[in-house]
């Protein structure tokens, strides 16, 4: 017959195992802080230094009326793009802000009605300390280009817009976007126009003799 007496001692048992097992879980647990791996950050990518379009793509032409609108107070800019006759480029600055190196794969261009691409993406490197002479960077096709930690790059994106938009209906393309590889995987971002966040502004596709469509030349 089970006594009272006898009911009691696996309580006892238990009561004087806790502070070992409490012991126990907490070692456990200090185990998985103090090993568990640290997060790797992922780079982020930005805008490096400004450059002259005209010097570094010599080969891509700039296109013809494009220029800063929207700058009241210097605290932002949008780039104007009006209609033009035939292919022209656009030109961003891409740097590696992080403290790791990375690999940029691609630069693209969303869809748009009013503008695209037309041509492998052209990349050049800013000229180094080392007097290093840069080939032309109409010979460089953007693809897998590494670009360690505070490095960047200077990109040419051929394109093509329409060539009559209407002055009444406007279309902006706020981004474009860079796909980079880090570590083993990949990463696409969306980044703005310029080192003040600007975005383009474009007319809204228009046809020649349409009312209020103006065309290029």
């Amino acid at each position: 017959m089970l006594t009272e007496e006898s009911s009691t001692k696996p309580r006892r048992r238990l009561r004087r195992l806790w502070p070992s097992l409490l012991v126990a879980l907490v070692l456990v647990v200090a185990g998985v802080v103090v090993f568990q791996p640290k997060p790797v950050a992922i780079p982020t990518l930005g805008w490096g230094s400004t450059a002259n379009s005209a010097e570094l793509y010599p080969g891509l032409p700039a296109g013809k009326g494009i220029h800063p609108v929207n700058t009241l107070g210097g605290l932002h800019d949008d780039i104007y793009i009006p209609p033009q006759a035939g292919a022209f480029s656009l030109f961003v600055d891409i740097r590696n802000n992080g403290s790791r190196a990375v690999v940029i794969e691609s630069v693209k261009l969303p869809w748009h009605a009013s503008v695209w691409a037309v041509a492998p993406v052209r990349y050049s490197r800013p000229p180094g300390g080392n007097g290093a002479v840069i080939p032309p960077p109409t010979s460089r096709v953007l693809h897998n280009v590494r670009l360690g930690p505070g490095q960047e790059i200077y990109v040419g994106i051929p394109v093509r817009s329409t060539r009559c938009g209407l002055t009444d209906f406007w279309a902006d393309l706020p981004e474009f976007y860079v796909t980079y590889q880090f570590q083993s995987s990949n990463h696409t971002v969306a980044m703005p126009w310029t080192e003040q966040g600007g975005t383009l502004i474009l007319h809204g596709p228009g046809q020649p003799g349409q009312q209020d469509a103006i065309c290029a030349q």
